[in-house]
Order: C-alpha cells, then sequence, then structure tokens
C-alpha cells in the first residue's frame, strides 16, 4: 500500500531540464508530443511522491541516486530523511550519466 504522498522538491536543473526538453519536442515533434512527456514526467513524480523508493536505486552513479523513467526521459531524484524526493535533473534516457550530467553542485 502506497504512503501519504508527499510534496517534491525540484532543483533549478531538473526545472531548466524540463522546460529544455518541452521547447525541444515542441520544436521537433509539436506541441502535443511536448505536454505528453511533460505529463509523463509528472506521473513519474505522483509515483515517487507516494512511494519514495519505487524508483531503482543508482548507487552505481552516486550514493542515494535514484531514478525513474518518464517516456523519453529519466527523473533523477534522492530521498531525504523526511523520505520527501528531492528531484535532481531530468535527463535524456540515452545520456550517460557516468560521464558527468549529475554537476558536482548537486553532489551532496
Amino acid at each position: 500500500m502506497a504512503g501519504p504522498e508527499r510534496p517534491i522538491v525540484w532543483s533549478s536543473a531538473a526545472l531548466s531540464d524540463l522546460a529544455e526538453f518541452w521547447a525541444h519536442y515542441a520544436s521537433v515533434a509539436g506541441r502535443l508530443t511536448a505536454d505528453k512527456t511533460v505529463r509523463d514526467v509528472g506521473e513519474a513524480c505522483r509515483t515517487i511522491a507516494a512511494r519514495p523508493f519505487a524508483g531503482r536505486s543508482r548507487n552505481d552513479v552516486r550514493f542515494g541516486l535514484r531514478s525513474i523513467a518518464a517516456g523519453g526521459v529519466v527523473v533523477f531524484y534522492r530521498v531525504g530523511r523526511d523520505e520527501r524526493a528531492e528531484v535532481l535533473r531530468v535527463l535524456d534516457r540515452r545520456k550517460d550519466v557516468e560521464e558527468g550530467p549529475l554537476s558536482e553542485g548537486e553532489r551532496r
């Protein structure tokens, strides 16, 4: 059974990523596709708000990092002591996360 939903905290980088994805998809595939991508991310975030540990552990990239797929993108987040998720980045599924898209400024 899912627990109560907790508000999700978004980093400025994750918000910027999402806006960039929307603009990209809107220009190459149309607004409907762009909107669907944002809806997919929203659905993934509703999942982690209700069940913060539902995403895949990504300790291979950084200790405490988790991810959940959302259509063509992956939402990277961590879970705080209060079990509230903080979305760190929203990246293309094809991006090599081990090559540095999670910048030093986001490593805590």
